[in-house]
Parts: structure tokens; C-alpha cells; sequence
């Protein structure tokens, strides 16, 4: 696993496309706000 992945540690800003295929980032998204990410197997 990578380093700045570790439980505590801060989350990377990423981008991805919105609805409108502008690039945009969580920071920019959330607006300092807190976040908690989730990421779950896609089998339910």
C-alpha cells in the first residue's frame, strides 16, 4: 500500500469529470467542508 494511503492520514485531492465533463476536484466539490470517503466491493 502507499504511504499517503494510510489510515489518519490526509486523502489526495484527485479530479474527475462532473456532470458536464468539466474537470473538477474533491477540494473544489466539498468547499472545505469535511469529508468521509467509503470505497466498497461492487458484489452485494
Amino acid at each position: 500500500m502507499r504511504e499517503d494511503l494510510k489510515p489518519g492520514n490526509l486523502f489526495p485531492d484527485f479530479r474527475l469529470p462532473d456532470q458536464d465533463g468539466r474537470e473538477v476536484s474533491l477540494s473544489e466539490v466539498m468547499g472545505g467542508w469535511p469529508v468521509v470517503l467509503t470505497f466498497n466491493r461492487g458484489n452485494y
